[in-house]
C-alpha cells in the first residue's frame, strides 16, 4: 500500500478543497437489531452489542488522544435519539433511546469521529 501525504484534498468535480484534518477519521453504519452488525464503515474493525440499545465500536487505527469529536445519529427509527456516552483512543460507545426515552435496539445507527490518528 502506498501513502500519499497532503495538506488539503479536493474531490473530482468539486470546486472547494478542504483540510485533511477535517475529514472524518472513522465512520460506521450499524444495524443494532438481532445480531448487531456493521453494515459499512471506515476505520472501525468490530462492533460489540453490549446490551439492549448499547453498542461499542472498536477503532482499527487508533486515535492519538481521547480529544476527538464524535457524532451519532439514526435513520429509520422515527422519534428516537442517540447518544455517544463514551469515546477514547480505541472505542466509541453508543446508546439508543426510543421516542419515549426507553433504551432500545435500533435498526439504522451511524457514528462518526473526527480527530488525529496515532
Amino acid at each position: 500500500m502506498s501513502t500519499i501525504t497532503v495538506t488539503n484534498i479536493k474531490a473530482t468535480g468539486q470546486t472547494a478543497s478542504r483540510a485533511v484534518s477535517g475529514v472524518a477519521a472513522a465512520w460506521a453504519k450499524v444495524d443494532g437489531t438481532g445480531t448487531a452488525a456493521i453494515l459499512d464503515s471506515v476505520n472501525f474493525s468490530s462492533l460489540t452489542d453490549t446490551g439492549t440499545g448499547n453498542y461499542s465500536l472498536t477503532v482499527t487505527n487508533l486515535f492519538s488522544s481521547a480529544n476527538i469529536s464524535t457524532t451519532a445519529g439514526q435513520f429509520a427509527d422515527a422519534g428516537g435519539t442517540n447518544a455517544i456516552f463514551a469515546s477514547n483512543t480505541t472505542t466509541i460507545v453508543l446508546q439508543f433511546f426510543s421516542a419515549s426515552n426507553v433504551i432500545t435496539d435500533a435498526i439504522n445507527l451511524s457514528a462518526l469521529a473526527h480527530g488525529d490518528l496515532a
